[in-house]
């Protein structure tokens, strides 16, 4: 590096956010033959499963939608269910995953996950334990990216940075928004992803037909409470996976990327429309819950959330333009989180700041993730997660972050003209790490399957 590198934290790689997509950033970047110490995370935690950990307790959520290869080694063999077969001695899996039916738990995958950063030092390469507020493109050459702080304080520089900062805050209707302003019904409006405990007895109505909203039909029946599921959608769509499935994969990816992006926003508001997979269980509990007269459904909006004896106070515009009043102990939405980029204060900053171009809200990336006009070849600026889902439809789950992490990851080598691992280093790293996945699932207490 240039003679304008030499603080500790200036880095070759630099990753704002701290979360799966960070880890996998890292994981990709070690496998590929880059020094950890020339990669730098920008974010406030040391565990990069501790948000998604949080939302998963929060939904109840025992399964992930995501197959077998979708895990957190840097290569795809062995897949999940491969090394859950060997770990537990059951051929099982291997069939589920022929059929697209395995689905790793959230307490094997998160001990894999654990077992990667542990081993490759990912926490020792977590920087400043601060959140990166704002990114500079610095003139002259070579190029580089200064990061500074919420406050303005310079944290480090980095000659290729990814944008790594997660999902956006949690949506919700005005109607619902308007009633957690009000102090008489706040705190009986909840997000599906925020905490929340279910009273025996109570009544309840979830918002939404996604897969946050069925698990919280389930959560409701199983605490004894009645539940009303209140969608939109007259006929949501079953669908396995957030997108369809051919979009996982890279001949699926590229004809998405051939539309235009106004197509392409097209594309993704009707594919992410109220998708549920289906779950043998969930579907059992549910028709069970129907039997007792404890669920029931209605398509429509909410008009009105006021106090009530019960709690709140309900009116539901049905669609067939009805109005149905409701009392109910409390509203739990499945409305997932808001898409719009300038919702993140740091992407506000840099559309501001430099120009970058904004669709309906949404940043208008170049189809390798880059963000225009800080993005070169040279110095690579880029996004993952949600907000690439314009370019890589399923870019908020592993697969597709770990997509973008590898070309990411592989332009960067190419820029710096990396002397890549050896294939034998490669390979031991990878046996290595699987090995000891399998001996951690081993003490992981099995998760029942639901597809």
């Amino acid at each position: 590096m240039s003679h304008h590198f030499n603080s500790p934290d200036d880095v070759t790689i630099a990753v704002i956010g701290d979360g799966f997509g960070a880890l996998l950033v890292y994981t990709t970047a070690v496998y590929m033959g880059f020094d950890p110490r020339r990669i730098g995370i920008f974010g406030e935690s040391t565990n990069p499963v501790g948000t998604y950990q949080q939302f998963a307790w929060n939904l109840g959520q025992t399964v992930l939608r995501s197959e077998s290869e979708s895990h957190f080694l840097p290569a795809d063999w062995p897949t999940f269910a491969q090394m859950d077969a060997v770990a537990r001695r059951d051929v099982t899996p291997l069939f589920r995953s022929i059929g697209r039916k395995f689905n790793p738990g959230v307490s094997e995958m998160l001990s894999e996950a654990a077992i990667v950063w542990k081993s490759l030092g990912y926490e020792h390469r977590v920087l400043g334990g601060r959140k990166i507020g704002w990114i500079s493109r610095e003139p002259g050459t070579p190029p580089y990216f200064s990061l500074y702080d919420e406050d303005g304080e310079l944290v480090a520089r980095a000659r290729h940075a990814m944008l790594a900062i997660g999902h956006g805050p949690l949506a919700f209707t005005p109607v619902c928004q308007a009633a957690r302003d009000n102090p008489k019904t706040a705190d009986r409006v909840v997000q599906a992803y925020e905490a929340k405990r279910y009273q025996a007895g109570g009544r309840y109505m979830v918002i939404g037909s996604g897969i946050a909203s069925v698990n919280e039909w389930v959560n409701i029946l199983d605490a004894g409470a009645e539940c009303i599921a209140l969608r939109r959608n007259p006929q949501p769509e079953e669908q396995d996976l957030n997108v369809p499935r051919c979009l996982f994969d890279g001949s699926g990816i590229d004809a998405f990327q051939t539309l235009s992006f106004d197509q392409r926003l097209d594309f993704l508001g009707q594919a992410l429309r109220g998708t549920s997979p289906s779950r043998r269980g969930w579907g059992d509990r549910v028709a069970q819950g129907r039997q007792a007269g404890m669920f029931d459904e209605l398509v429509g909006d909410i008009a009105s959330i006021d106090s009530g004896s019960a709690g709140l106070s309900v009116t539901v515009k049905a669609l067939n333009g009805n109005q149905v009043a409701l009392d109910l102990t409390g509203i739990v939405a499945g409305t997932g989180f808001v898409k719009s980029a300038l919702s993140l204060p740091l992407f506000r900053r840099l559309v501001e700041h430099y120009g970058v171009p904004l669709e309906r809200e949404r940043i208008q990336l170049k189809t390798n993730c880059g963000v225009p006009p800080l993005d070169r070849p040279d110095s690579r600026l880029c996004m993952m997660g949600i907000q690439a889902n314009t370019v890589v439809p399923n870019g908020d789950t592993i697969a597709g972050l770990k997509y973008i992490a590898r070309r990411f990851v592989g332009d960067v080598a190419r820029a710096e003209k990396l002397r890549r691992r050896s294939f034998p280093s490669r390979l031991a790293m990878q046996v290595g790490l699987a090995r000891k996945t399998v001996r951690a699932l081993r003490a992981v207490r099995k998760t029942e399957q639901l597809a």
